[in-house]
């Protein structure tokens, strides 16, 4: 079986429902973000209904963490969709059929876990595995949406110094991401209120201020990477091309995340802007795989 084949052979409505499933996957991940950054996270306190309802009470809470619910269903129904359209039309292609079966079966995971996560009345390692899998769905489906609407064949051998540098750097933010849920379930979000540094010499005189350091210095190490990413990138592509642009893009987005969690951390943390910090994290996540993707591809 070949990994993947040309995009030409693909229908166009297989290639927008895998663009279409991205989307949602960015806006389900971001509602969780304002479901977590505004506390509403037993907004609906039992599981699978809400309040025991179909149709909850309309209170503010309620409607953010009920909103989210829906959005999670409607990817979930999309992910089942793609699934059985890859069995029965692009079996033939494992690239397209290990991401989407793995897919559907994380999308089970994440469900069972968000009801234990309401159940058990908002864990906070419950609430971070949340979100880690929300991240790892994403990328999959980042990945099939790429090599549908591309095509082309995925290739280890390709991966140069450009490629581990955008593979380091997707893992480190991914432990940001993953560091930052910790920071805010933790209660250590509004420990350091200065930024770059935090409460003078004695910054890391405590757990909480210790755990919000951590996050700090992940984002260091991830703005590093990033950026020799960059310029590795610019230097051995043209600016035109895609690999170029999604540079662009991820630089763009990354300095803008970084600006954000500082403007957030001298205003007082409201909310908006937690939730916004975290909608940039993810899309310089899913920018980053998309780079890392296409040092793989072989056309």
């Amino acid at each position: 079986m070949s990994p993947c084949r040309s995009s030409d052979s693909l229908s166009i409505g297989f290639q927008r429902l895998s663009i279409i499933t991205v989307f949602v996957l960015v806006v389900l991940v971001t509602v969780g973000g304002v479901v977590r950054v505004t506390e509403s996270g037993l907004g609906c306190p039992d599981w699978p209904l809400c309040h025991g309802q179909i149709i909850p009470p309309g209170n503010l809470e309620t409607l953010i963490e009920y909103s989210h619910r829906l959005i999670a269903s409607i990817a979930g129904l999309l992910v089942l969709v793609m699934t059985v359209w890859v069995w029965s039309k692009y079996r033939d292609r494992l690239i397209f059929l290990i991401s989407s079966s793995v897919g559907l079966g994380l999308v089970a995971v994440q469900g069972v876990l968000g009801g234990i996560t309401v159940l058990t009345e908002l864990e906070s390692e419950l609430v971070t595995a949340h979100l880690a899998l929300a991240e790892l769905l994403l990328a999959l489906y980042t990945l099939i949406a790429l090599f549908a609407v591309i095509g082309g064949t995925f290739s280890i051998s390709k991966i140069d110094r450009v490629g581990m540098l955008a593979i380091t750097s997707v893992v480190l933010v991914y432990l940001l991401l993953l560091s930052g849920s910790i920071v805010t379930t933790s209660g250590a979000s509004g420990v350091c209120n200065a930024w770059p540094f935090c409460q003078g010499l004695s910054f890391m005189s405590d757990r909480l201020t210790i755990i919000h350091m951590i996050h700090r210095y992940i984002a260091i190490a991830a703005g590093c990477v990033i950026l020799t990413t960059i310029w590795w990138t610019i230097k051995t592509f043209p600016s035109r091309s895609y690999p170029g642009i999604v540079s662009f893009v991820v630089g763009v987005l990354f300095l803008a995340q970084v600006f954000v969690g500082a403007i957030a951390v001298l205003g007082g943390l409201p909310s908006e802007l937690r939730a916004l910090h975290l909608t940039m994290g993810t899309g310089v996540w899913g920018a980053l795989i998309i780079m890392a993707l296409m040092q793989c591809v072989e056309t």
